[in-house]
């Protein structure tokens, strides 16, 4: 009995451990198979994440493309042909008009080419990127009239099939902001918008040389930096480089000092350190043929912008805007002073030198700096008619010319950068830094000496030096027909028609019935005294009748002069060695210099200079936005253009199905 007890109950056992294993298996199965539900969920979620990223990433890889060749057909829509300042005054075409005028927010493949600017661009239905398809469209084309930017917005979604089946879908929009910076022409020591030139020993440019037309080195010129030329369909040239002129070694670079105060930009190597410096000077160990061939780019395809400037008297024109709104946030802005008086609160049209503000030299501005008292820019400011400069500044700021810049002697910082040891300094983003920007031109020296004229008459007057062409609607204010090509030393004029309803903002005045610019010169009362006058014939003095001369304006303007009375530029001028500042024009820079030191940047369409012994031109380096040692633009005000690469002003992720992409 007991032994089948036993054997019964060991039979039950094995039972109960047959149901426990099949229990355990059943629920291991359920397990596993929750498990791999689990993981199975988790790899979709993951493929689907991983599949998200991957979607805004080529989303964004495709809005980049978009960008970079709507800033292209841009760029060479505005070429040779932008506005600084647009305004109610500036009638012609302003460059962001190729984005349309307005807010257009119609989703559309095109864009560009409105008022007959350029070529537009038409973007793909759609491409493949990184294993997505993706379709970028344009969301919304903002620019308001005269205004220098526009804003686009780009939307693109993208679609991606991911590994298990499932789907991921994005969609980026990004604004980005095409406006008016610093003018890429500034990172230039030299720059000439025509024919630029080197002719004649002695001359040195220490930074980049560049021309939108063709360029011509002399064998003895040096240059140490890079040398451009483009091709110029408006001049009808290549964009030729004739010889290659030479340059200095690392060893004769570093230990040499280029002309007054050695302000020449540091290496491309920090010599202590061997840290890279942005827009220094990479200098050969030895200069060899192929150096000197290697740092020649001619026959460039495109053109660097130089815009023009426009309309600087409307109370409404861009820049005049530009300084209110630097005033606004700082109520120290936008001022010129000397010995605490201010000179210019963000615009001068007061009485000129003549003290007579019946008279033509109305809102010129005569400026004298000494080293004890010098002259103090802060900001942009807007002078109506000519500037008439020499001495000590110190500051920074940029002074605009509503005609022409002459400078009758040397200009010198008061605090001036340093690269003597040729090594980046981070405090010379505080030093001084003066720009001068003309509507018309920058004279240099005394232009009623007649040895002023006929030593520089070729390059104001002939071929290749003065070359055609187009001018801004805005200039007939100052004599400039649509198209120049002439001579400089010719006397300004324009038609009736030129110059219609704006005639009473020209600098100088406007003679309707001739077309000529008023200018202050002596002219005869009418009224007679006696005085002794020297006879060469009998060699004494005789008593004869003379006409009594008073200021007056006469309408025989030259554009080389001065709208003030001669006098007021020869009584002031010495021979001119150093020029600390940005120089920046219109039409042209001319004029005679002595052994002489320019400290920052020319920029001219058309170049006459003559020089006495040695001509250094020393870049600023703080002109360059990549330099750890850049000056903030709306600290010194200097002329921006449009060229410059589009800014993000806001990213975002969208919904799905809120932009239609069909």
């Amino acid at each position: 009995m007991m032994k089948r007890r036993l054997t019964e109950w060991r039979g039950g056992r094995r039972g109960v451990v047959l149901i426990t294993v099949l229990v355990m298996t059943g629920v291991c199965a359920i397990v596993l198979g929750g498990v791999l539900g689990y993981v199975s969920h988790a790899t979709r979620l993951t493929a689907v994440h991983v599949g998200n990223n991957a979607c805004r990433l080529a989303a964004q890889g495709e809005i980049e493309l978009a960008k970079s060749a709507i800033n292209d057909a841009f760029n060479r829509a505005i070429a040779r042909r932008g506005r600084i300042v647009g305004g109610s005054m500036g009638s012609s075409v302003c460059s962001f008009d190729w984005f349309g005028v307005g807010d257009n927010t119609t989703v559309s493949r095109t864009i560009g080419a409105q008022n007959g600017l350029g070529t537009a661009v038409t973007l793909s239905e759609s491409a493949e990127n990184g294993g997505c398809t993706v379709r970028v469209r344009v969301g919304r084309v903002r620019h308001p009239a005269n205004m220098q930017w526009a804003e686009v917005t780009l939307v693109a979604e993208a679609v991606r099939t991911n590994p298990g089946g499932t789907e991921s879908r994005q969609v980026v929009a990004e604004t980005v902001r095409f406006a008016q910076q610093r003018s890429k022409v500034f990172n230039n020591a030299y720059f000439v918008n025509n024919y630029g030139w080197f002719q004649g020993s002695g001359c040195t440019a220490n930074g980049d040389v560049r021309a939108n037309g063709d360029m011509y080195l002399d064998s003895r010129c040096k240059i140490n930096g890079r040398v451009f030329a483009a091709r110029n369909e408006e001049l009808r040239v290549n964009g030729d480089v004739t010889n290659y002129g030479t340059m200095d070694n690392y060893a004769t670079y570093r230990n040499s000092v280029y002309g007054v105060n050695g302000m020449a930009r540091p290496l491309a190597s920090d010599p202590m350190t061997g840290d890279t410096v942005a827009g220094g000077y990479d200098a050969p160990v030895n200069v060899t043929t192929q150096d000197k061939q290697d740092r020649v780019h001619a026959n460039e395809d495109r053109e660097t912008e130089m815009p023009f400037i426009g309309d600087l008297t409307s109370e409404d024109s861009d820049y005049r805007m530009w300084i209110d709104e630097l005033r606004e946030s700082d109520p120290s802005m936008c001022k010129v002073t000397q010995g605490g008086t201010v000179l210019v609160d963000k615009y001068y049209n007061g009485v000129g030198p003549s003290g007579d503000a019946s008279l033509a030299d109305k809102g010129v501005l005569v400026l004298e700096g000494t080293q004890a008292n010098p002259i103090v820019v802060k900001g942009p400011v807007v002078v109506e008619s000519d500037v008439i400069i020499k001495g000590y500044v110190t500051g920074q700021g940029t002074i605009y010319s509503g005609r022409n810049v002459h400078i009758v002697g040397n200009i010198q910082y008061v605090n001036p950068p340093s690269w003597s040891d040729k090594r980046p300094n981070a405090s010379n983003s505080s030093k001084d830094l003066l720009g001068l920007m003309a509507k018309g031109n920058i004279v240099m020296g005394d232009y009623t000496d007649s040895n002023w004229l006929s030593s520089i008459r070729t390059y104001l007057t002939s071929q290749p030096y003065v070359q055609r062409y187009a001018c801004d609607s805005t200039d007939d204010l100052i004599g400039y027909p649509a198209t120049f090509g002439g001579s400089y030393a010719a006397t300004e004029k324009v038609t009736a028609m030129g110059t219609g309803s704006d005639a009473s903002h020209a600098p100088g005045g406007w003679d309707s019935s001739t077309g000529q610019f008023g200018k202050v010169r002596e002219v005869g009362t009418g009224q007679y005294v006696q005085q002794q006058v020297y006879n060469s014939w009998t060699r004494r003095y005789e008593w004869q009748n003379v006409e009594v001369k008073a200021p007056g304006t006469t309408y025989d303007r030259k554009y080389y002069e001065s709208v003030a009375l001669d006098s007021e530029i020869s009584s002031r001028c010495s021979t001119i060695t150093r020029i600390d500042a940005v120089l920046y024009n219109n039409h042209g820079i001319f004029g005679r210099l002595g052994k002489c030191t320019i400290n920052g940047s020319l920029v001219c369409r058309n170049e006459g200079l003559q020089y006495t012994s040695n001509l250094y031109l020393n870049w600023d380096m703080r002109l360059y936005s990549g330099s750890a040692e850049s000056v903030d633009n709306d600290a010194v005000g200097l002329a921006r253009a449009s060229d410059s690469p589009p800014t993000t002003v806001d990213w975002r992720l969208l919904p799905v199905g809120v932009v239609n992409f069909e």
